[in-house]
């Protein structure tokens, strides 16, 4: 109308939900991609190098069968912290085979993902689906917030876990399942990470990444 000026209002927490559904729905196609691709494309030789030294690590039989628990560990394991024989790691293979098949914003996820390890958290508090945690040795005792993805565990107050932790958008996803560790080998634990956090930064999170699932050992 002549003498009135349209008024146009920006529902922002409307925008930041629409975001983030869309960083949502793209993590969960590549979710299922990657472990299709794992499935059918990445080669089996390794599949079955990786499994033997899986089993390695953890003190078992070499022909032991793997628990449906420990397959899903070693399935993730497999993914994204396995070295094969090239010196790459299965998921690094994945993008490098699918970069011009994934979306802008998944190649931004994947990004961040190569980052990714097993982190020891130490458990706060639970509330429904979400829960509340702060780093193992974090001296400002920072609390975050955190979503587990599609394995939503037993965590209990005061539990001593070890997960892989992705920021996604304005949200913290656990991706994966954790490790929970066995209270009887807390002290054994915290002391043998406690040694490696003492180097520095890099060689903390070089150890997680290539030493993280041995902790599977502790488990509780």
């Amino acid at each position: 109308m002549k003498g009135k000026k349209a008024e146009f209002i920006v529902d922002f927490s409307r925008v930041k939900e629409d975001k983030q559904k869309r960083i949502h729905n793209n993590f969960t196609e590549l979710y299922a991609w990657m472990f299709t691709y794992l499935q059918s494309e990445a080669n089996l030789r390794e599949k079955v190098r990786a499994k033997h030294l899986f089993r390695h690590k953890l003190g078992l039989p070499k022909d032991a069968v793997l628990t449906d628990d420990l397959q899903v560990h070693f399935e993730h394991w497999l993914l994204f912290d396995y070295v094969t024989v090239i010196g790459s790691r299965v998921f690094d293979m994945f993008v490098r085979g699918k970069k011009n098949e994934l979306s802008k914003q998944q190649l931004e996820i994947c990004g961040i993902m190569m980052l990714m390890h097993l982190e020891p958290i130490q458990i706060i508090e639970k509330k429904k689906n979400k829960i509340m945690y702060t780093p193992l040795f974090e001296t400002k005792n920072k609390q975050i917030e955190a979503t587990p993805y599609l394995f939503p565990g037993k965590f209990h107050e005061g539990d001593l876990v070890l997960s892989r932790v992705l920021k996604m958008g304005i949200e913290n996803k656990l991706i994966g399942p954790s490790i929970q560790v066995s209270p009887s080998y807390y002290k054994d634990v915290v002391k043998r990470l406690e040694k490696n956090y003492a180097e520095g930064p890099s060689v903390y999170r070089r150890y997680l990444k290539e030493y993280g699932i041995d902790m599977l050992q502790y488990k509780h």
